[in-house]
């Protein structure tokens, strides 16, 4: 088992990013949980029953050979490459952390492959290439077999190939083995070395073009040390921020696996419902429905460290919303009136702590709805103030109980910071 904790935001997004892939591409939620102090357990034995194929050059997750948009030369083209990466990926499920291993400045760990683990992989490798040079044995004597058969009736058969010239190739193939696992082996030291250095290969937007100039993560250091386990994981990172309009992208970060991972699931969903690009609000709405929806009591370290990241033409931002205002909106009661008002001019008074404005707001509804007219025979500053302040039909059509709504949930945010029950 491999436990997890939380660090920075692009290690938490890289970890978030993967569950996400594991849950969607091969179905294997059940493979990882969830722990009460805020990390995640893995199965190892996941890494072994990953689809590499259909992840990485089918591009379910990302293209990681040559100059793709997220990775950068990650890997290189050609068969040996592929074979390294997916023996690589493979032997994480018996990756630890060894005393005498270099820290990683992304999760903290001492994650690293032991020597055991590095000539398992070069003995896997022997076996590649011996299996490969079997199937190019195979295929040239089954062409043969299939041109001495079309010579029947063929007048001319000078193109057969002569026996002498199939043995020929084929030990000659054979002295190759030995060449050409030489050759992987090398590639196998090129790929283990190169992914040590954080740059363009783990992550094109952020990190600097191998060591040329810094990078924007991380107080623009030039030299970041990457351990085997986050070099993989930081592939995935994208998979869970949210792309809003105009090219900016989103990501909650907490001091909880659990807590991110179902914030980021609900600005997803609730994003592509309402179509709200106000990364302040997206959050308000994703704390409500998880005080709806889920029985998970937030710690006090937990919701003073909630954040957003938005990263926007290779520039990161960061944006929290206050504590006192987090308890409120993680308030199953409050969070209830709020879904049930629907109505984003009432949150946004709750996310700026103008709580004030409720009641006002509640005051100046009450008595219009006290003329008992419909909104049509309103007056004309009441029938622009309904419009600007009211978007929902069911609330516009019941301002009586609109204004009892609003009554009720300022009652309730009163109530709740009199009593300071910010724990």
């Amino acid at each position: 088992m491999l436990t997890l904790y939380p660090g920075n935001w692009l290690y938490n997004a890289s970890v978030i990013g993967f569950l996400i892939s594991v849950k969607e591409i091969e179905n294997l939620s059940n493979h990882f949980s969830f722990k009460e102090d805020g990390s995640v357990v893995i199965d190892q034995n996941i890494f072994k029953q990953l689809k590499i194929e259909e992840r990485y050059y089918e591009k379910k997750v990302a293209s990681i050979i040559g100059k793709s948009s997220f990775h950068i030369n990650y890997l290189q083209y050609g068969e040996d490459w592929k074979e390294v990466f997916r023996l690589f990926v493979k032997n994480l499920a018996n990756i630890k952390e060894v005393d005498e291993s270099m820290s990683c400045d992304f999760c903290g760990r001492k994650f690293a492959f032991s020597d055991t683990d590095i000539k398992d992989m070069q003995r896997k490798m022997i076996r590649c290439v011996i299996n490969r040079h079997k199937r190019e044995k195979n295929n040239i004597e089954k062409a043969n077999k299939r041109q001495i058969n079309n010579t029947n009736n063929v007048k001319n058969s000078s193109k057969e190939i002569p026996y002498s010239k199939i043995f020929k190739i084929l030990s000659m193939k054979d002295k190759q083995i030995e060449v050409n696992y030489k050759k992987m082996k090398e590639t196998l030291g090129k790929f283990l070395n190169g992914i040590k250095k954080f740059d363009m290969r783990h992550n094109a937007l952020l990190a600097p073009s191998l060591g040329e100039f810094p990078n924007s993560f991380c107080n623009n250091a030039d030299s970041l040390y990457i351990c085997p386990l986050c070099a993989y994981l930081i592939l995935h990172y994208h998979v869970c921020m949210t792309d809003l309009a105009d090219g900016l992208k989103m990501f909650v970060n907490a001091p909880s696996f659990e807590v991110m991972w179902h914030l980021n699931e609900y600005v997803q969903t609730i994003y592509k419902r309402e179509r709200i690009s106000r990364t302040k609000e997206l959050l308000g709405m994703s704390l409500i429905e998880m005080a709806l929806k889920l029985n998970i009591q937030l710690g006090k370290w937990t919701m003073m460290n909630i954040e957003i990241v938005t990263l926007y033409n290779k520039k990161v931002d960061f944006f929290s919303i206050l504590y006192e205002t987090t308890v409120l909106l993680s308030n199953r009661e409050i969070a209830t009136l709020l879904n049930d008002i629907g109505e984003l001019s009432i949150l946004s008074f709750v996310l700026n702590n103008d709580f004030s404005k409720i009641m006002e707001l509640g005051e100046r509804i009450l008595k219009i709805s006290l003329l008992n007219y419909s909104v049509e025979k309103l007056k004309q500053n009441d029938k622009e103030f309904v419009k600007e302040n009211i978007k929902l039909q069911k609330n516009i059509d019941n301002l009586t109980n609109l204004s009892y709504k609003l009554f009720k949930l300022y009652a309730l945010i009163e109530e709740k910071i009199k009593r300071e029950v910010f724990v």
